[in-house]
C-alpha cells in the first residue's frame, strides 16, 4: 500500500510540475510577473476518513504583505514543514505572508468532515485565499484514500487521473480560482473536454454540446464543468453545473449566467443582462422564451454591420463594469438615435417592450424648446408624441374605445378607431395609411400626417428641429 502511494504522489509531483512549468512560462510570455495583485496556486488535497487534508503552495508572490483569509472551521493550520524557508513569510499568528523576498510559500490545513461521504458533498470555499490577490492559475491534486469512488469536479479541466486498488487521483489545471469542490456516488464518463468546458454524461444532444462551446468560445469565460445524469439533483456552482440530462435548456441558460459574471461586473438589479451579453457574443439567442425574443428583435431591427459594430463595443468592455444603460449609449452612437431598449427590458424587465429609437435633436415649438417632446423613428417614419406636442399648441385631448377626439378653440377632430377616416370640423376624410400609431398605450402621429392634418412647418437642421403653427405664422405676418 505504501508503495502505491508513493507512486500516486510521484505521478502527481511529476504532472504538477509539467503543469506548473507550462503555466509559468504562459504567465510570464504574457508579461504577467510578481505583482501586488496576482499570483499562481497548487492545491493538493487529500480526502481521509476524518476529513480533506490540504497542502497549499502559492507561486511569484510579491514581497508585500498578503493577509491570509482561511476556510471556515479548517483546523491543523500553520506552516507545511516547521523550520521550513517555504513558509518563512507566514508569522506567528498564521494570518498573514508578511513582506519578504521569497515568492514562494506553502502552507497547510485540514478541513474536517462530521459525517462519511456516502451520496454527494459540496465542500463550500474550501481553499485559502488572499485577501486582495487573485490567482492567474490553479493546479489542483485530489487523492481519495478512503477508496470511496465516485467523482470529484471542481470546474477546473480534468487532465490526469490514476486508480491504485483502493487509492484514487485526480488532476485538475485552469485559469483562475475555484472555491467549491463536489463529489458525488455516481461516476459520470467523461463526453467532452476542452480548455473552456468539459461535459459529462451519455447520450447528449451534438447541438447542446456544439452550442455550449460556441457560446463559451465567444465569451472567453473561465472554463465550466457541466456534470448530467438522469439521476442527478440541481446544483448550480460558481463554475460547475450538476444537472439532469433533460434539463438542457437549463444547463445552457446557467453556462452563460456564469460565464459572462466571470468576464463582467453586472448590476444586481439586471438579473437578465447575462443571457443578453451571452446572446450578443455568441450570435446567438441564449436565456428564458422572454430574453431570447429582447436578443432576436434587437437583431432584426438593425443592419448586420451595425450588429457587427455593437459586438465589437461589448469585446471591448471585457473584464469591465457593465450595465443596460451602457448598451443603450453604445447602440445609439452606432446608430447616431437615442434608445433605451436595453433599460426598458434588461432594467425595467418589460420583455415586450418594442425597438425604438428616438431623435437625439432638441425640437422646438414656436421658437422655444420643448424638452418633453421625444421624436421616435421607427421604419424609417418619424412619429411625434400627441400629448406632449399638442397640448403645448392648444389642443386638449381624450379617447374611448371608439374614439379619439382633438379639439382646439378653432378645430375639433374625431379619428376613428375603428374604421380608417377622421372628421376634422364636420367634414370627413378617409385615408388608406394610418395618420398615428400607439406605442406603449401612448399615442403618436406620424410627421406627414402632422404636417397636413394640424397645419405646422417642420424644419431639420442637425442641431434642431423646428415645428411653426402656420396659423400663428400668418398672424404675425398680419400685424407686420
Amino acid at each position: 500500500m505504501k508503495v502505491i502511494i508513493r507512486i500516486l504522489f510521484l505521478l502527481a509531483a511529476v504532472n504538477g510540475g509539467l503543469v506548473y512549468l507550462h503555466y509559468s512560462q504562459s504567465v510570464n510570455a504574457n508579461g504577467e510577473g510578481a505583482n501586488s495583485g496576482t499570483y499562481r496556486q497548487e492545491i493538493e488535497v487529500v480526502n481521509r476518513a476524518d476529513g480533506l487534508y490540504i497542502r497549499h503552495h502559492f507561486y511569484n508572490l510579491s514581497e508585500g504583505r498578503h493577509e491570509i483569509i482561511w476556510p471556515e472551521g479548517s483546523v491543523e493550520r500553520g506552516c507545511e514543514a516547521e523550520d521550513s524557508s517555504a513558509c518563512a513569510r507566514l508569522n506567528d499568528s498564521s494570518v498573514a505572508f508578511e513582506e519578504g523576498g521569497r515568492d514562494q510559500q506553502s502552507i497547510r490545513y485540514k478541513l474536517p468532515k462530521k459525517t462519511p461521504l456516502t451520496e454527494r458533498k459540496l465542500f463550500k470555499e474550501p481553499f485559502v485565499f488572499l485577501q486582495d490577490a487573485k490567482p492567474l492559475t490553479t493546479v489542483l491534486h485530489v487523492t481519495d484514500e478512503q477508496g470511496i469512488g465516485g467523482m470529484w469536479v471542481s470546474g477546473l479541466e480534468r487532465v490526469g487521473k490514476a486508480n491504485k486498488e483502493r487509492i484514487t487521483y485526480r488532476l485538475y489545471r485552469g485559469v483562475g480560482f475555484v472555491n467549491e469542490l463536489y463529489w458525488q456516488k455516481q461516476d459520470v464518463p467523461l463526453a467532452y473536454s476542452s480548455n473552456k468546458l468539459t461535459i459529462f454524461g451519455e447520450g447528449i444532444d451534438k447541438k447542446y454540446n456544439d452550442q455550449l462551446v460556441n457560446m463559451l468560445e465567444a465569451i472567453g469565460g473561465n472554463h465550466v464543468s457541466v456534470v448530467l445524469a438522469s439521476s442527478n439533483q440541481s446544483l448550480n456552482a460558481e463554475r460547475f453545473i450538476i444537472d439532469k440530462t433533460d434539463n438542457m435548456s437549463q444547463v445552457i441558460n446557467q453556462v452563460a449566467r456564469m460565464s459572462v459574471q466571470s468576464r463582467f461586473t453586472l448590476q444586481a438589479d439586471e438579473p437578465s443582462m447575462s443571457s443578453m451579453i451571452a446572446s450578443i457574443l455568441a450570435d446567438d439567442p441564449v436565456g428564458t422564451k422572454a430574453e431570447q425574443k429582447v436578443f432576436i428583435r434587437l437583431k432584426e431591427s438593425i443592419s448586420a454591420e451595425q450588429f457587427r459594430q455593437f459586438r465589437q463595443n461589448i469585446q471591448e468592455k471585457i473584464d469591465k463594469k457593465i450595465s443596460s444603460s451602457d448598451l443603450d449609449r453604445a447602440l445609439s452612437k452606432i446608430l447616431a438615435f437615442d434608445t433605451h431598449y436595453f433599460h426598458q427590458t434588461m432594467k425595467e424587465q418589460r420583455y415586450n417592450y418594442p425597438f425604438l429609437l428616438f431623435d437625439p435633436r432638441p425640437v422646438l415649438l414656436d421658437g422655444e424648446e420643448v424638452p418633453e417632446v421625444k421624436i421616435i423613428v421607427q421604419d424609417g417614419k418619424s412619429f411625434y408624441p400627441a400629448e406632449e406636442l399638442l397640448s403645448k399648441m392648444g389642443y386638449s385631448i381624450r379617447t374611448n374605445e371608439q374614439s379619439i377626439y382633438i379639439d382646439s378653440p378653432n378645430r375639433s377632430y374625431r379619428f376613428s378607431k375603428v374604421q380608417p377616416f377622421y372628421i376634422m370640423n364636420n367634414s370627413k376624410y378617409d385615408y388608406t395609411e394610418k395618420p398615428y400609431i400607439l406605442i406603449n398605450k401612448t399615442l403618436y402621429f406620424d410627421e406627414n400626417w402632422l404636417r397636413r392634418i394640424f397645419l405646422v412647418l417642420i424644419d431639420k437642421s442637425d442641431e434642431t428641429i423646428s415645428i411653426e403653427q402656420i396659423e400663428k405664422l400668418i398672424k404675425e405676418m398680419e400685424k407686420e
